[in-house]
């Protein structure tokens, strides 16, 4: 049986002239060189002053890979 390894990462979007960015780019790239896989991804929606959501800030993504520790028979 493949154990796991997993870790999350919070991520808030900055605002441009382009409209709303990550900055994920490149880091999202090197996570996946290293052999981590996205496997579950949450929008963060923040509330308006009277706590009904008006739009999206961020997102929490969970990524795993296999462990480097042998798995047990």
């Amino acid at each position: 049986m493949t154990k796991w390894e997993y870790f999350d990462r919070m991520v808030l979007f900055s605002e441009t002239e382009d409209g709303m960015v990550s900055g994920l780019d490149s880091w999202i790239n090197g996570a996946g060189a290293d052999g981590w896989e996205l496997v579950s991804s949450v929008p963060l929606i923040a509330p308006n002053k009277d706590g009904v959501a008006y739009g999206t800030i961020g997102v929490h993504m969970v990524f795993k890979r296999p462990s480097a520790t042998p798995t047990e028979a």
